[in-house]
């Protein structure tokens, strides 16, 4: 790897100030956090990125392409789906899309070993699996990891461990057991097997590890274990703590490594790892709802939005009266487009207070791009796997990284975002900048995601990427060249099938320009029900209303991003909206908050088809719902009408 010490002096004039530069005698030493994050710099730094994007079509073909990463380049590598592969592609802006066909047909996706994950890392770093080992590679370079990888071969996040092993230069090491799902509560026991297990494999790796500021600062955990912790002593009571705030730790509570924690399918897994990796945070929203003086002097965001914009950040605040909920209505058409959200709000679950009125899980915002998000709210992960609460959406909407709590944890127990955001500019990790520090005792928020992340600041200057090369060595089809072929085919197409795969081919490329014309050619002749799904988000984002509304309509099946889509685009224009866009609405009513899509409805119906249809759209909702406490609103809305 070439000599980046220009590099390293450009960092430390950038957390220490150009006085650094000009000071007599030794610069002071940086903050621990600080010189962790000038670590991953460094190392991103020095290992350049292809500018291209390759899409493979299992695990089998995903660790082969891994494989291929070297000191001279890497580059993202997604498992292909339309939703998290066409956001990555939009935000990271590739020169060139390339879709791998599949090495071993029969095995898609077999079961992996050890010994082929640890050898992705081995060649990552120019070593030969056959004779050396991760700790051997690492040593050649002179390079001392800064943290360990935990992954199960039986559990699919172990495509995000093998990818950040490789991409951070971490050992991996394996836990293997249960250790319960995500949803679920720990008790004492439970926690203390995993606790144990964790430390052993941390020792075991072979580094200085036993406090903050030596080499091992970070545990990177990928895979499912129980998201809360019961540490009560007294039985049938409750104190909950954030499982990732408890690892790491000493058995008597002092803190030796961060943890951040990574679960769910083999696709999101690699998708968070690679938006880790390889995305710029540069776009940042900065989201207040108080406005009570004393709250707003301490979690306010007036001070963070200056100390990001001084660094380059571009940076977007709302704030109070601009955070009522008819305002947030208005925001969520076309998406949500920021890099990183930091926002405040009280709540629940499944429910979020804006400045005058509750929000709710269906109200969280359609993402266009990948987000990371610090979250100061009560509850919001207290079961990051249920689609009803505010964290499950966040999380299959695309958030990667995310802060938040998983029980009530008072305001003081979140950073401030100015201090976060001090920190997130000087380079310190993403989930690291969100934890209280100073031997703090564990507490109840979370931190998902890779703990190594940073934000780098703009100031600093982008990452130069490689030129992209020519994929006729690979088995392999150059998506920019295909959807050229498939555009040509669409002239004469008079079943629909090149136009419908032209479409989601330009979605996946974030070329929605094209795929709107493409979509429209379609329309024009009667094939739009073959090209609507894959029309559905580029029709969003550019906020073609009307055309969204045909493209939905023609839909016989949609999914709970399409039906967000329909909800946050035509919301604000229910008081214009027709027969068709109120009946789209009528049909697209999200169980997680029947009764809030009922009541934002349901004058509307009256005024256009009269009250007893509006009645009649209550009963059947009222008679399709089992949960109770849903029955009662609905029943209540009912009442009312």
């Amino acid at each position: 790897m070439q000599n980046l010490l220009r590099h390293l002096v450009a960092i430390v004039v950038l957390v220490a100030g150009p006085a650094a530069t000009v000071a007599q005698g030794p610069p002071e030493k940086p903050h621990w956090a600080i010189t962790l994050g000038m670590r991953v710099e460094h190392l991103q730094r020095a290992i350049p990125t292809l500018d291209r994007v390759v899409l493979v079509p299992d695990t089998a073909t995903y660790i082969d392409e891994l494989a291929r990463w070297s000191p001279a380049a890497r580059w993202p590598v997604l498992i292909e789906d339309q939703h998290f592969a066409s956001m990555f592609i939009r935000r990271f802006g590739p020169a060139q899309v390339v879709r791998r066909t599949a090495v071993e047909h029969g095995t898609r996706n077999a079961r992996v070993t050890r010994d082929a994950l640890e050898a992705v890392v081995i060649r990552s770093w120019g070593g030969d699996p056959a004779v050396d080992s991760i700790p051997a590679v690492f040593e050649r370079h002179g390079y001392t990891p800064p943290g360990v990888v935990i992954a199960s071969t039986a559990d699919s996040a172990w495509t995000a461990a093998v990818a950040l092993a490789a991409g951070r230069g971490q050992p991996i090491a394996w836990l293997d057991g249960s250790f319960g799902r995500p949803n679920q509560l720990l008790e004492a026991d439970d926690f203390a097997a995993l606790r144990n297990a964790v430390d052993t494999l941390v020792a075991a790796a072979g580094y200085p590890h036993a406090a903050i500021g030596d080499a091992i600062e970070t545990i990177t955990l990928c895979r499912d274990i129980g998201g809360r912790v019961n540490i009560a002593p007294i039985p049938n009571t409750a104190e909950i703590r954030a499982v990732t705030d408890l690892l790491g730790r000493s058995a008597g509570g002092r803190r030796y490594a961060y943890t951040g924690w990574i679960f769910g399918d083999r696709i999101r897994c690699a998708y968070t790892a690679m938006c880790s990796l390889f995305l710029d945070r540069s776009i940042v929203g900065l989201y207040n709802t108080y406005d009570e003086p004393q709250v707003v002097r301490v979690y306010g965001m007036t001070e963070a939005a200056r100390l990001l914009t001084e660094r380059g950040f571009d940076v977007t605040t709302w704030d109070v009266p601009d955070t009522t909920l008819d305002r947030w209505l208005n925001i969520l058409p076309r998406g949500w487009a920021t890099d990183v959200l930091v926002m405040n709000s009280g709540g629940n679950p499944d429910y979020f207070v804006l400045s005058d009125k509750r929000a709710h899980c269906g109200d969280v915002p359609v993402l266009n791009v990948p987000l990371a998000l610090h979250f100061t709210h009560s509850f919001s992960l207290k079961a990051p796997e249920n689609l009803n609460t505010i964290g499950g959406q966040w999380l299959a909407h695309g958030v990667y990284a995310y802060i938040g709590s998983v029980d009530e944890p008072r305001l003081p127990g979140f950073v401030p975002p100015k201090i976060f955001a001090d920190r997130c500019r000087n380079l310190v990790p993403f989930l690291i900048a969100g934890r209280k520090w100073d031997d703090s005792p564990a507490w109840k928020i979370n931190t998902l995601g890779d703990p190594l992340m940073i934000c780098r600041p703009p100031s600093l200057g982008a990452i130069a990427r490689l030129p992209a090369a020519d994929v006729t060595a690979l088995d392999a089809v150059d998506l920019g060249e295909h959807v050229k072929t498939l555009m040509r085919r669409a002239a004469q197409d008079e079943t629909g099938d090149a136009i419908a795969e032209a479409v989601a081919t330009l979605d996946l490329l974030g070329k929605d320009s094209v795929a709107i014309k493409m979509w429209q050619l379609a329309a024009r002749r009667d094939l739009a029900p073959s090209a609507a799904p894959s029309a559905l988000g580029p029709l969003f984002r550019a906020g073609l209303t009307n055309e969204f509304v045909r493209a939905a309509d023609t839909m016989p099946t949609r999914d709970d991003i399409d039906t967000d889509m329909i909800w946050h685009l035509l919301t604000p224009r229910l008081r214009s909206a027709d027969e068709r866009t109120l009946v789209l609405l009528e049909t697209s009513i999200r169980p997680c908050q029947s009764a809030t899509d009922l009541e934002r409805l349901t004058p509307h119906l009256t005024a256009v088809f009269g009250a007893d249809h509006a009645r009649a759209a209550v009963l059947r909702e009222l008679n399709r719902t089992t949960n109770q406490r849903r029955r009662r609103e609905l029943q209540k809305l009912l009442n009312r009408r």
